[in-house]
């Protein structure tokens, strides 16, 4: 048989002779490229996981997302008990120390009153336009994702709030001055003055301490004052941010601190004496608002 192939009416005319041999070689070379399409296409397969071979494959990437979710639901339940606690020890440092008035906060401009700050929207959907629950073990795994995220933005929120409020205790000037208590000769107000007898006014209190006696910080700060004072004797002033205090501690005998030195609560920063405007040995202890 005789082809004749011409590329358009210009071009010259091509003869292929098409025989019996001519056949079997064309049909042999386009096996032999069938098989080899074959393999490289087993071998693309295998190379990037999409073989089939082995039937358990399924199974075995089912078992590893259930697995994945078991130890999602532990984070979540661990993390779940250590709100609780963060929340119920917060509760009863609350309890155990009166925190400070809120400060105040100014209303934005355009803000009307009586309507909080934050919202919610989007559109109304009925019960039939809602999407089905998925069942997809992917799916399932990011829902958890985001709860685990979720609670782990509580759980450092609740943590730094009780970091704060421990802060906040320990500044405080809510201990006691002395190691152990005294009697008390006299309170804060109008007084007559033990001098001249005139009428007062005394900041402080007196504890009626013996000479020597340790005076302890009553809560965490710096000092800001320590030296000599003409009607208090040697004086220790402290300062206690974050509570906006201050406490001032008169008439000691010695002075153990210095300006700028950092105390806490309980340290020893002076001992009882009767220096300055005194009649006998005493603490002389006044706490104020920071100016």
């Amino acid at each position: 048989m005789q082809i004749f192939f011409a590329r358009s009416s210009n071009a010259p005319v091509r003869q292929f002779t098409l025989n019996m041999r001519n056949v079997l070689a064309l049909c042999g070379t386009t096996v032999v490229l069938l098989m080899l399409l074959n393999l490289l296409a087993s071998w693309l397969l295998g190379a990037f996981g999409f073989d089939n071979a082995s039937p358990n494959a399924t199974q075995a990437m089912e078992a590893r997302y259930e697995q994945k979710l078991a130890e999602l639901g532990a984070q979540i339940s661990e993390l779940n008990v250590r709100i609780k606690r963060l929340d119920a020890a917060r509760q009863q440092m609350i309890q155990e120390s009166p925190l400070p008035p809120a400060p105040s906060r100014q209303q934005p401009l355009g803000a009307q009153p009586g309507k909080p700050a934050g919202g919610q929207g989007g559109p109304l959907l009925s019960a039939a336009t809602q999407l089905p629950a998925v069942q997809s073990l992917t799916v399932r795994v990011d829902q958890l994702n985001v709860s685990l995220r979720d609670l782990q933005s509580q759980t450092r929120v609740l943590a730094e709030r009780l970091y704060a409020l421990k802060n906040w205790q320990a500044a405080a000037p809510t201990g006691y001055p002395l190691p152990y208590e005294v009697p008390v000769t006299s309170l804060p107000g109008l007084r007559s003055d033990p001098f001249t007898g005139v009428p007062s006014w005394h900041a402080g209190t007196d504890y009626a301490a013996y000479a020597g006696t340790p005076i302890m910080a009553t809560g965490d700060g710096y000092v800001v004052r320590a030296g000599w004072d003409n009607d208090f004797g040697n004086l220790v002033e402290l300062a206690h941010p974050g509570v906006n205090a201050t406490t001032r501690y008169a008439h000691a005998e010695a002075v153990y601190v210095k300006p700028g030195q950092r105390v806490r609560r309980g340290e020893v920063i002076a001992r009882v004496g009767s220096t300055g405007r005194s009649t006998a040995p005493h603490l002389h202890y006044e706490v104020q608002s920071a100016r």
